[in-house]
């Protein structure tokens, strides 16, 4: 069997080289004919041309993928091949017949192939898949104009690979003549194309439909790679969900919500929503860098080692962390037309300020105060916070104790941090927190070696580790004043080039361990746990738990000792049903 697979491999790197030169050939020729018509091409041509060149020049990762689970020098493996990207092409070609009249032609072409060129890098070098949640993190990265992020991605292999595949051929195409018919006559040819194309993918379809049918059917996988047919389909799924989304009412939760709180004393939770940090490198998880020196000297800390994302970007998970919705049922839209825990405590009387060091609060905080520190920074104000045009994390500190004291109120203060959000993790943290070195410095990590991308990593970890704990030694000062808690859960995880994954984002049913599994802590101050009758020795039994996202609405509402019928006692991480008991 070993040497059937050896074999299989050898065989297909030999028929990868032979496609390559076909291809190579293919361009060749036609630029041969070009040059001898004097740069002159019939519309028709240049779009199966261009289709031809955005399939076959940008699919990389699809042509891995294929080869790895097909012998290519089979019958069955080259036909599967050849007939899906013939499919392929047929996409854009008739997209582009259709579209592509006079005048619009060379834009369309020109675009399509930039686009392709961005979407084939991200695929190809970080593995990054567009699939809806892909999209939306790009959409709300557009909307809340986060130039920093977009910026960051900008580095020299994309710019060399967009050059390659989209500015020169694009360059190309705005040398070429095109010549185009009388109106008509253009009309029957583009009919005549696309006609004669769909019957020749049909009829090769039909001739190996039981192989194709059954591969696809058990590989639906490998659509995700395709690009830009994937991501195109993705955005239309988007798209319709969004305007979907515009005809549901909004459904108002917690109208009951109630507290019950027989001690006076104030009580001050600061919830910390971290950013793209992953549970197994954090050494209270026991990894094997002291990442958290700080926090594992804490009192009254207790670390949940199991804890399951919502999902694995921003723009999905951070709603769901905060809605009412389980993973199961829940969506971005669904979660956008109800309240969540946020609100409810609002109506419970306590009150609720956002923090934002990140791109936004991707609507969880559009009923409550917020305070943004990306859109409204004052870097001459706070310069000891301030570098690379953006905020370090500390900016938490400033003002705290001001915040606070505002109001007289029960208060939830919900930090949205930067973290360790990539792909620039050396520029999250002050050069005093690279510790761990040698540490990637470029903005393109697939460039720097993996020592050296896990030890940037680890800096923004140790850099957390230094927030988290001067929030908890504030809090702690301050414990003759008010009984608090401080609680940290991330949004995701982040890949480090396992496997040539980077970043985050894949699909939850891809998706590795990597990006889902996340950390979850919480602090309790001596007279919160004494007011609150917290069970300290149960909260370490329940340490090593399987916990989610879904736990945190309840929790919060737990920790206020809010009733409400949205409130599940089951779903509540710290619940004492005793005490509860007690109250009602």
């Amino acid at each position: 069997m070993l040497l059937k697979k050896e074999y299989i491999h050898k065989n297909n790197d030999l028929f990868a080289h032979f496609l390559i030169i076909l291809f190579l050939l293919f361009f060749a020729w036609d630029f041969f004919i070009l040059f001898y018509h004097h740069f002159r091409i019939y519309s028709a041509h240049l779009i199966l041309l261009v289709s031809a060149f955005i399939i076959l020049a940008n699919n990389r990762v699809f042509f891995t993928e294929v080869s790895q689970r097909l012998d290519l020098f089979s019958f069955q493996g080259a036909s599967y091949l050849v007939i899906f990207n013939l499919v392929m092409m047929t996409v854009l070609v008739l997209f582009f017949l259709l579209l592509g009249q006079k005048y619009l032609l060379k834009p369309i072409l020109i675009l399509f192939l930039l686009i392709t060129a961005v979407l084939s890098y991200f695929t190809q070098a970080l593995g990054v898949i567009f699939e809806v949640d892909m999209v939306r993190n790009v959409v709300e990265t557009i909307k809340d104009n986060n130039q920093q992020e977009a910026l960051e991605l900008l580095s020299p292999p994309l710019l060399w690979h967009v050059f390659l595949l989209g500015v020169l051929p694009s360059l190309g195409i705005l040398w070429v003549d095109i010549q185009y018919k009388t109106f008509v006559k253009e009309l029957l040819v583009r009919i005549v194309y696309a006609v004669g194309i769909l019957l020749t993918v049909l009829a090769l379809f039909m001739m190996n439909f039981k192989y194709m049918s059954f591969f696809s059917r058990e590989n639906r996988d490998l659509r995700v790679y395709v690009v830009p047919v994937f991501p195109a389909l993705s955005l239309y799924r988007y798209t319709r969900s969004e305007w979907a989304g515009k005809a549901i009412p909004f459904n108002v939760r917690g109208e009951d919500a109630v507290q019950y709180k027989p001690i006076k004393k104030r009580t001050v939770g600061i919830m910390v929503v971290g950013e793209t940090a992953r549970a197994d490198h954090f050494s209270l998880n026991n990894y094997r860098q002291e990442t958290n020196p700080l926090l594992k000297q804490q009192a009254n800390l207790r670390n949940f080692s199991n804890v399951s994302s919502c999902g694995t970007s921003t723009a999905f998970s951070v709603p769901c962390m905060f809605s009412f919705l389980k993973r199961g049922d829940y969506s971005p839209v669904k979660a956008k037309k109800e309240s969540n825990v946020l609100d409810v405590l609002t109506q419970a009387g306590i009150k609720t300020l956002w923090l934002d060091n990140n791109s936004s609060c991707k609507g969880v905080c559009e009923r409550i105060e917020s305070i943004n520190y990306k859109k409204s920074p004052h870097p001459l104000k706070t310069a000891v916070y301030y570098a690379n045009g953006e905020y370090y994390d500390a900016v938490v500190l400033d003002k705290l104790d001001q915040t606070i004291q505002h109001s007289d109120q029960d208060i939830l203060l919900v930090f949205h941090s930067f973290g360790s959000h990539g792909p620039s993790y050396y520029k999250r943290y002050p050069k005093t927190f690279a510790q761990f070195k040698p540490y990637c410095k470029k903005s393109a990590p697939q460039e720097c070696n993996s020592e050296e991308i896990k030890n940037a990593y680890d800096n923004t970890i140790l850099y957390t580790d230094f927030i988290l704990n001067q929030l908890i030694d504030y809090l702690k000062a301050h414990q003759d004043q008010y009984e608090s808690f401080m609680l940290y859960a991330s949004d995701h995880g982040e890949s480090l080039g396992e496997k040539g994954i980077y970043l985050h984002g894949l699909p939850y049913i891809l998706a590795p361990a990597a990006q889902t599994h996340v950390p979850m802590m919480v602090w309790f101050s001596e007279n919160y746990i004494k007011n609150h009758q917290i069970n300290m020795k149960q909260l370490k039994n329940k340490e090593k738990r399987a916990y989610s996202h879904d736990n945190l609405s309840h929790s919060l509402l737990g920790l206020y000792t809010v009733f409400s019928e949205v409130y599940q006692a089951d779903e509540d991480m710290f619940s004492n049903r005793e005490y509860r008991k007690q109250l009602q």
